[in-house]
Order: C-alpha cells, then sequence, then structure tokens
C-alpha cells in the first residue's frame, strides 16, 4: 500500500535569536507551507499550474540539487512574498532553493517518501523570505529543517485532530496579537519565550531525525 496515496499537509517554522542576541532573526526566518500528493491528485494540478503561472513579484521554480539536476519527486517551489529586487530573487533561487531541495531528497534518502514512490509524487513549496533577509546560510539551513519538518508531518499525517483539540488553547504563537488579557496578566514575556522554546524542540527533533 503506497505511503502517499492522498494529498498530504504539512507545516514548519524555524527560527533562532540573532547572533548578537540582540532578539529573535525575524529577518531570516523560515516558514514552510506544503502541499503533497501522488500522480492525479491535486497535488499535480496545483504543481502545474504553480510552475506555469508566473507572475510579477511571484514566481514558481523547480528544487533543484544542482543545475540539471531536479530533485525527485518533483517539488515546485512558490514566494510567499513579493520579490522585489535581484538580492531577494537570488536567496529564492539559490540558498532557499538549496535548502528546500536537500531537504526533499534526504526525506527520500531516509525513507520518509519511499523511492519507489518518489517518481510519481509532486510537492508544492510555499517558501517565506522576508525583503530584509540578510544571512544566506541561515536561509539555507532554516529553509531546510522546516521544509523537512513539513514533508515528515505531512507523512506521518501529523498533527492529528484529536491531538490538535487538546492543546489548541494552551499552544502559544510567538508572533500572536497580544491581548489585553495577556497584558493585564503581563505574561507575554514568557509566553513567547515559551512558544520559542517549543519550535525549537520540535526542530531538534527533525534536525536529529
Amino acid at each position: 500500500m503506497a505511503v502517499i496515496d492522498r494529498v498530504l499537509i504539512g507545516e514548519g517554522l524555524v527560527i533562532e535569536d540573532r547572533p548578537d542576541g540582540s532578539g529573535l532573526d525575524l529577518k531570516n526566518v523560515a516558514h514552510i507551507d506544503l502541499v503533497m500528493g501522488p500522480r492525479g491528485s491535486a497535488a499535480e494540478d496545483a504543481f502545474c499550474r504553480t510552475l506555469t503561472d508566473q507572475k510579477q513579484g511571484v514566481n514558481g521554480l523547480l528544487a533543484i540539487a544542482a543545475p540539471n539536476m531536479m530533485v525527485k519527486p518533483n517539488t515546485v517551489m512558490f514566494n510567499k512574498v513579493t520579490i522585489k529586487d535581484g538580492r531577494q530573487a537570488v536567496q529564492m533561487f539559490g540558498p532557499a532553493q538549496r535548502g528546500v531541495a536537500m531537504a526533499v531528497m534526504d526525506c527520500v534518502a531516509d525513507g520518509t517518501i519511499p523511492v519507489e514512490e518518489a517518481d510519481d509524487v509532486f510537492i508544492c513549496v510555499g517558501v517565506f523570505i522576508d525583503s530584509k533577509a540578510d544571512m544566506d546560510d541561515r536561509i539555507q539551513d532554516w529553509n531546510y529543517r522546516a521544509t523537512k519538518m513539513a514533508i515528515k508531518s505531512a507523512v506521518n499525517r501529523e498533527p492529528k485532530a484529536a491531538d490538535v483539540v487538546k492543546q489548541y488553547k494552551e499552544a502559544l504563537h510567538p508572533f500572536a496579537a497580544k491581548t489585553p488579557e495577556a497584558q493585564n496578566r503581563r505574561v507575554e514575556d514568557k509566553a513567547v519565550a515559551l512558544a520559542i522554546a517549543q519550535m525549537k524542540e520540535r526542530s531538534k527533533l527533525v534536525k536529529s531525525a
């Protein structure tokens, strides 16, 4: 029975502090939204439309491990933030592309995506690159880690609805609006710190997988 037998959805976010200790590195944060599925599914249709429907500032590109070596499963990347200049375009077509491509191939190599299914699976990867991103090594590494996280979550059908129902009220979002209730409790800093700790822990698990 095929592992990837339907459209699957995955998500991954990776962020750490700035090297100078000035706070979260919002400039280079990696956030991946991912759709994958077998040949004949809506994922294949989305793949084709993303690759062929090019617009100014919104582009689809194949994930390649190296020139003339596109990854398998077939993977198309699209930007979630409008590309405004050549520098940002190079970051998308360079470190981000390399990070996503290596994550896909490592997921085939480690068996997350069965190699016998890889030729007939299609993946669409939404990539976030801030217009102020300034560290190519982080763009590459963090998009690698976020993509790998998203693929593994998708293939494992995680999170389960039952788990989300149990956890969503207590789960913390580091960038959520600060509500009056939260301000009155004076817990914003602790909440953000805990949310970041949760994300880092999930990232460590993916990195060691």
